[in-house]
């Protein structure tokens, strides 16, 4: 599956919100069940950040970033050489199709990208994969569980069309919620299940960045949503001067729900 056949559109300021991650936080729920020596998966490792961290912890065992997107996976590349970790490679992968023999890894670790797949089949890959006894961190969010002030129709509109766009191409825009019971119908084990949230305008300077990319992937992904008849070019217009002028708001505040799961394999 390429970012093409699921309609996917990543600007260049999507990839740096991406890159501000780090396991220390998108990944705390999960850091207290790896050690050393484990072998790791990162399934969906975007410009590969958090899968960097996780080498680290888990050296010196080989850690596998897979990503749909050829230029993600260029800048986890260059990301993990600038950082001097060697027991980390990345490469092209399907979550839906992995390219691993059954039994592969000891832990898998998956972030932010089950909601935009058929569910079932990508837990479903990541039980293959595990060696028995092997251990899943899963960490989806939840479109249902935003938290935006000043409220801003125009910004709530946006998600709005984002879940409705996941839901088209046969994802969840509740994955946060939704995703434990996919776990245990594939047969993982004693979840252990949590929430949290994301603060996108922690800074002025956060806040501008995640404005600035929120009416990028907006613009970039225009014509696509116009074509499906939800939107048409002069409301795309006003919905991100409507965002640029929220996003210079002293008073801005916007959070991201995600629902967290460590399980495993029998």
């Amino acid at each position: 599956m390429t970012d093409e056949q699921v309609g996917m559109v990543y600007p260049p300021e999507f990839s740096d919100f991406l890159f501000s991650r780090r396991a220390s936080r998108q990944a705390a729920f999960f850091l207290p069940y790896l050690r050393s020596g484990m072998t790791l998966l990162d399934a969906g490792c975007g410009p590969g950040s958090i899968t960097v961290d996780l080498a680290e912890i888990v050296a010196p065992a080989q850690v596998i970033g897979v990503d749909i997107n050829e230029e993600h996976l260029n800048l986890a590349t260059r990301y993990a050489h600038v950082r001097g970790v060697e027991n980390v490679r990345f490469q092209p992968g399907d979550l839906t199709e992995l390219a691993f023999t059954d039994g592969s890894f000891e832990a898998v670790f998956v972030h932010g990208v089950i909601e935009y797949l058929n569910a079932e089949r990508a837990f479903s890959e990541i039980y293959r994969v595990l060696k028995p006894g092997g251990v899943v961190g899963a960490r989806h969010g939840d479109f249902g569980g935003f938290l935006i002030s000043p409220e801003n129709p125009e910004l709530i509109e946006s998600f709005e069309l984002v879940s409705r766009f996941l839901t088209h191409i046969g994802g969840d825009p509740h994955c946060g919620r939704n995703q434990f019971a996919v776990m245990r119908k594939v047969g993982f084990i004693n979840l252990k299940v949590s929430a949290s949230y994301d603060c996108w305008t922690e800074t002025r300077e956060a806040a501008r960045a995640a404005t600035q990319w929120m009416v990028k992937t907006g613009l970039d992904s225009a014509d696509m949503l116009i074509a499906l008849g939800w939107t048409d070019r002069s409301q795309v217009e006003a919905r991100n001067l409507a965002i640029r002028t929220w996003g210079e708001n002293e008073d801005a505040f916007a959070a991201e729900a995600w629902g967290e799961a460590v399980a495993w394999k029998p």
